[in-house]
């Protein structure tokens, strides 16, 4: 274990004097959340995924459904009648979803004798007023709405309404929802950027060699690198949290799932390094396969802009990313209290995690030159 502390010591000498590294690590992530949360806009002006549960059944709530797709904004999806809505919500962590109630087609074309008097009726839209989507869908179900009381009663009273159920408790806004991104983005761009050239300037320059005349096994020397990367990881999350409860009073829950995520993330993004570092020519290499890695994962993995926001072939890259299950798994449990969710994430970050440490463990050879 000494010699894994000597080394560490060496290696955090090393990465404090590169004024980059101290500022990717803690300065960078730091002008991202001020500037971000202070200047990010409320309104867009894209389709929204919208997943409806129709629990009429009938003729006129599919001709409601087929108004709010015509509206150009909405995407529709079905959840299955047969399961509460609101336990399909958390355990999808969906940020939006309408309900049309059971009675929607008798309400409308209520009878009294002869006379059709229509009886006021609600949807329901589930959502989070601090996403960017939210007002988007309420805009559209509410013009919805209004197209279908035209079509009943010109001029008359409204008979279909909309009310509005919030999703997640406390208050969230914004902010709160980019945090958990920014960690999880944070880690990646240290993790892997920094790593990546390391390995390639160790293997390129024959540093390997000569670790391979002291006693330091290969393991020890990996493991002294996750335990750096752990160490001033950790510090810059404690640091972003400072700056946001102080500047924002963001809201959000650090729970030990969220841990685990953080030294998951941490194993998956610095093994990716170390296995780009042992493929790479030289560290110039290293570094330009790493950007072309991680930048695609910084705006396609739902840091900056929701996934639900973005097209369907971009959303199908985003899940192939592993940033995106390490962002979703840091939301899930620190937002919308998903454990389920969150584990599964947590699932796919670990196992990755370790297969990319296996290959680039084989591949690193001390002898190499």
């Amino acid at each position: 274990m000494s010699r894994v502390l000597a080394d560490l010591k060496a290696f955090g000498l090393q990465y404090i004097r590169s004024p980059v590294g101290a500022f990717f690590a803690l300065i960078f992530p730091l002008i991202l959340i001020l500037v971000f949360g202070a200047v990010f806009s409320q309104t867009e002006s894209v389709e929204v995924s919208l997943p409806v549960q129709d629990l009429d059944g009938t003729n006129e709530s599919a001709d409601f459904m087929d108004i709010l797709n015509s509206t150009g904004t909405l995407k529709i999806s079905m959840i299955p009648v047969s399961i509460d809505i609101e336990e399909y919500i958390k355990d999808n962590s969906l940020p939006l979803a309408l309900q049309i109630p059971e009675g929607f087609n008798a309400s409308i074309n209520n009878k009294v004798g002869n006379i059709t008097v229509p009886i006021p009726i609600n949807v329901t839209l589930y959502g989070d007023p601090s996403r960017t989507t939210y007002n988007v869908a309420l805009g559209s179900v509410n013009a919805a709405a209004t197209i279908k009381n035209y079509q009943i009663f010109p001029g008359s009273y409204p008979v279909v309404g909309m009310e509005t159920e919030s999703i997640v408790a406390g208050g969230f806004k914004y902010i709160d929802f980019f945090l958990p991104g920014m960690i999880a983005f944070t880690v990646m761009t240290n993790a892997l950027f920094a790593q990546s050239s390391s390995s390639a300037e160790y293997r390129t320059r024959g540093y390997f060699k000569l670790l391979g005349t002291t006693p330091l096994a290969k393991w020890e020397w990996l493991l002294a690198k996750f335990l750096w990367y752990l160490i001033i990881l950790l510090a810059s999350v404690a640091l972003m949290f400072v700056v946001s409860i102080l500047v924002f009073g963001v809201r959000v829950t650090i729970t030990p799932t969220a841990i685990i995520l953080v030294f998951s993330g941490i194993l998956l993004f610095v093994s990716m390094g170390m296995l780009i570092g042992m493929v790479s020519k030289d560290p110039e290499s290293a570094a330009a396969i790493a950007n072309a890695i991680g930048f695609p994962m910084m705006f396609l993995s739902g840091t900056f802009f929701p996934l639900e926001m973005m097209p369907d072939f971009l959303q199908g890259v985003a899940r192939v990313l592993p940033l995106t299950y390490m962002s979703e798994g840091m939301r899930s449990t620190m937002i919308y209290g998903n454990e389920v969710g969150a584990l599964i994430n947590l699932a796919v970050v670990l196992v990755l995690g370790i297969v990319f440490y296996i290959i680039a463990s084989k591949l690193m050879r001390w002898k190499e030159k």
